[in-house]
């Protein structure tokens, strides 16, 4: 199909720009001047590393298709691997080109460069580096459909499990609780662990920056719902899912009542119904999780949430956490984020057996 090139590129090219920020950062330092050839020789190094990557990785799966003949078994595909690998090699010398043409402009205020003035060098790099790896899942995961599922299917081996369009409302209510309650408990901790440091501190937050955490950490699954739910729409093959999603009355209800809540601006009744529509696109993350492509899906779900809890915590914006405190409250979200997305996979798995093992 030929979305499936074009939505790589544009997965490539986000990357590329996310990566440009740091890279604008770190060269913008070099006190003797902008040169062009590191940004040439990374480039060199990007098309024979992507060249070579892609030689070893269709040499991986011939291996591995190899393997899943004589044993029966499936998992475990290196193309993940390579494919990674070939990503981050391109979306690093299209950050370091950018950086050099960016850095090479005067920082005047209200350019590029002076916007990034304020964001530490670990958060760019956190944003960059999530992009580069959904997108290299992605990607690994088209090539898999195309060179692998095909044949591990023909022999009787594996097969792409049939997915249904739409759970029983039982099952559909039960999932979309368990990713609220998930998606608030990862907001949660990252609000814990900007707020924790300053109150130990002595200090005390902000109302504002309390009203927005206490926001984030109930109605980030909810927002991050809707920016999923937008990039369905835009994306040609879940639109139907997301039209789907978005005609319910819990998805009209909610985004209704959030909108008339935005134009009522910051009165008590706006406020009321703003929060009433976050909560209840939270607790039905607007009809998504049953209808969209899992894992996939999920595992955008937990990383969304991930970012707008640390957005979204004191100190958050484009601060590092705070303290031993901080940091080991964000990296504990981050691992309850990475265990919640595994379970996910369990869950919904890519594959299906189609027949045991040998041995």
């Amino acid at each position: 199909m030929p979305a499936k090139p074009l939505t790589t590129a544009a997965l490539c090219a986000v990357a590329i720009i996310l990566a440009g920020a740091p890279a604008t950062v770190l060269i913008g330092r070099d006190t003797d001047g902008v040169s062009w050839t590191p940004a040439l020789v990374a480039t060199a190094v990007a098309v024979v590393g992507y060249a070579a990557c892609h030689l070893l990785r269709q040499s991986a799966s011939r291996r591995f298709l190899a393997d899943a003949v004589a044993t029966g078994r499936f998992s475990g595909s290196p193309v993940f691997v390579y494919t990674l690998v070939a990503w981050l090699l391109v979306v690093a010398a299209g950050g370091i080109v950018m950086g050099t043409y960016f850095a090479g402009r005067p920082a005047e205020d209200g350019s590029y460069r002076d916007g990034l003035a304020d964001y530490p060098l670990p958060v760019l790099f956190l944003f960059a580096g999530l992009m580069a790896v959904a997108g290299a899942g992605y990607s690994a995961r088209e090539y898999r459909r195309r060179h692998e599922l095909p044949e591990l299917t023909r022999l009787g081996i594996a097969r792409e499990p049939q997915r249904v369009l739409r759970l029983p409302l039982r099952d559909a209510v039960r999932q979309r609780t368990r990713f609220w309650l998930q998606g608030a408990l990862i907001d949660g901790l990252l609000f814990a662990s900007g707020v924790l440091p300053v109150l130990l501190s002595g200090a005390t937050p902000s109302d504002d920056e309390v009203a927005r955490g206490v926001l984030g950490v109930v109605g980030g699954p909810g927002i991050v719902s809707f920016a999923l739910l937008v990039v369905m729409l835009l994306a040609w093959p879940t639109r139907r899912s997301a039209f789907d999603a978005l005609r319910q009355p819990s998805s009209l209800a909610a985004i209704a009542l959030t909108a008339v809540g935005m134009t009522l601006g910051s009165s008590a009744a706006g406020g009321v119904l703003a929060l009433a529509g976050v909560l209840l696109a939270s607790a039905t993350c607007l009809n998504i999780m049953d209808r969209g492509s899992q894992p996939w899906l999920g595992f955008i779900f937990y990383a969304g949430n991930y970012v707008l809890g640390y957005l979204t915590a004191p100190d958050g914006n484009s601060a590092l956490p705070s303290g031993v405190v901080g940091w080991a409250i964000a990296l504990a979200a981050a691992g309850y984020a990475i265990r919640e997305a595994h379970a996910h996979a369990k869950r919904w798995p890519a594959l299906e057996p189609l027949r045991e093992p040998v041995g």
